[in-house]
């Protein structure tokens, strides 16, 4: 059990913003329990708040003491409630509005992880995709350059979550038009991106420190929203890394986090490819908090229970700059 000093907390609401109106609702409101519950048992003040519309959560604002943003995908991770508690000045957990803003557009964050030389899959940027007139970014000129990028890609929404419009495009198997179909229900930004054969890493970070790497390895194609919180098959194991290789990814992680403003609490995920190489996939600036998410199984391999990883977060909001 970890050692769990309360006390800065004692004559505070903490407020658990669950729910929200994204695809990630329901994900979002399992994570909001979770810390409910954990506060709860701690002894400390608590108010569960679902919000259903962004109407309602600029309603009840000034209401709020010190809040645990608990919400999954827009509205929770792309700095709107930020931008609204930042206005306000409420404690909040998490990075600010403009590094969630930036962390969620997948397109927008590997722009900046390339210009820094952070190893990132090659990829093409479709900007108003449903459009007749589809608007590219430089890193596309034509059909040409999506098919030079690897034999496999993937498609996904920019702007999106746990997996939500993923498609992964092999040679005889699946075509970019369907797959563009798919990512099309969930955002007009889209992303094709090389695919990278390997085993998925991800890398918490808390409290300005990055924690014990988790391997996953799902049942299915890749860890898509069934392996994630569906299937009960998915392996989860602490990385079998070399200290070299512990320490790259470790450092790759951070940068990656840091290179986009993003503080408090985290998750980068990436690939090690075959040759054993890293590639960032994307940063998640709210990871969940359920049963099978994999920041408390990291922080457990550090000596940290799910109480002491509230705490923990909460910490990074009182002293939030």
């Amino acid at each position: 059990m970890t050692d769990i000093d309360t006390s800065k907390f004692k004559d505070r609401e903490i407020s658990v913003l669950m729910g929200g109106w994204s695809t990630e609702r329901e994900i979002s409101l399992k994570t909001g329990r979770a810390v409910v519950d954990s506060v709860k048992s701690m002894g400390l003040s608590v108010r569960s708040v679902d919000l259903s519309s962004p109407e309602q959560a600029i309603k009840l604002v000034d209401s709020l003491d010190l809040v645990f943003i608990a919400l999954h995908g827009r509205g929770g991770e792309d700095g709107f409630i930020q931008a609204i508690l930042e206005e306000k000045n409420i404690q909040f957990t998490g990075s600010n509005s403009k590094s969630c803003e930036l962390s969620m557009n997948k397109s927008e964050t590997k722009k900046i992880w390339r210009e820094l030389s952070l190893p990132t899959p090659d990829f093409v940027e479709i900007k108003n995709a449903g459009t007749t007139k589809t608007q590219t970014s430089p890193f596309l000129s034509s059909e040409q350059d999506v098919s030079a990028l690897e034999e496999s890609f993937v498609v996904k929404p920019a702007r999106e979550g746990s997996s939500f419009g993923v498609s992964i495009v092999h040679p005889g198997k699946g075509s970019l038009e369907n797959a563009m179909k798919e990512a099309l229900k969930y955002d007009d930004i889209l992303i094709v991106e090389a695919f990278i054969e390997g085993e998925e890493v991800t890398v918490p970070i808390l409290e300005g420190k990055t924690l014990t790497p988790i391997s996953i390895k799902p049942k299915n194609d890749f860890y898509d929203f069934d392996a994630k919180y569906v299937r009960n098959d998915t392996e989860y194991s602490q990385s079998e890394l070399s200290e070299e290789e512990l320490m790259t990814v470790k450092n790759f992680a951070w940068h990656a986090f840091s290179s986009l403003g993003c503080s408090g609490w985290g998750r980068v995920d990436l690939i090690q490819d075959k040759k054993r190489n890293f590639q960032l996939i994307e940063l998640n600036t709210v990871p969940g908090l359920t049963e099978t998410s994999l920041v408390p199984k990291s922080a457990i391999l550090e000596g940290i229970d799910f109480d002491g990883l509230i705490i923990r977060i909460l910490n990074t909001a009182c002293f939030k700059e």
